[in-house]
């Protein structure tokens, strides 16, 4: 009797995974990528950067040759877009702009954001932190959705960075 209810609850959750994949679309991958290889025309898609202290900043190079629309879920005030840029000039904007406000930025981390067949969509440009930064090295969480011939573009901050930077003692949260 036992075994056949950890079977049903295997089935059910089995099945809650597979639907709740199909509602968010199938997940795109990405990999490192070397800057100096990004060639063509882009449209240069920014988020973040709202205030001195935000750690939510990315740039995103979407090639102007994609066959998929890319949407930022985020709101509308905070993100900018130029269209047409050359790589040159997309790549340099992208990278000026993760750098923006008061934290000290290492250097940038370039990732190529493949699409369902292993082409290129474009490429995801984040600011990497020193060690010492509260919200860690990497704070961002970016997550890439197809679904209906789309492409959804989900940004957060980790969740142990928004710990961090929540804690009173946070000099980011104000605190002493």
């Amino acid at each position: 009797m036992i075994r056949y209810r950890y079977a049903f609850l295997a089935a059910v959750l089995l099945a809650m995974s597979v639907l709740q994949g199909c509602a968010f679309g199938k997940q795109l991958r990405t990999e490192t990528a070397d800057p100096k290889t990004i060639a063509g025309t882009y449209d240069l898609m920014m988020y973040g950067c709202r205030y001195p202290t935000d750690y939510e900043k990315a740039a995103f190079l979407i090639s102007s040759q994609s066959r998929y629309p890319v949407t930022l879920i985020v709101s509308d005030t905070s993100q900018k877009v130029k269209k047409g840029l050359p790589a040159d000039q997309a790549l340099s904007e992208a990278e000026a702009f993760v750098r923006c406000g008061v934290h000290a930025v290492e250097g940038t981390r370039v990732l190529r954001v493949l699409d369902d067949s292993g082409g290129t969509i474009g490429y995801e440009v984040l600011a990497r932190y020193p060690v010492t930064e509260a919200a860690g090295i990497d704070p961002l969480l970016v997550n890439y959705s197809l679904k209906e011939g789309k492409i959804t573009v989900y940004i957060q901050l980790l969740p142990q960075a928004e710990r961090k930077l929540s804690q009173p003692t946070s000099p980011a949260a104000g605190g002493l």
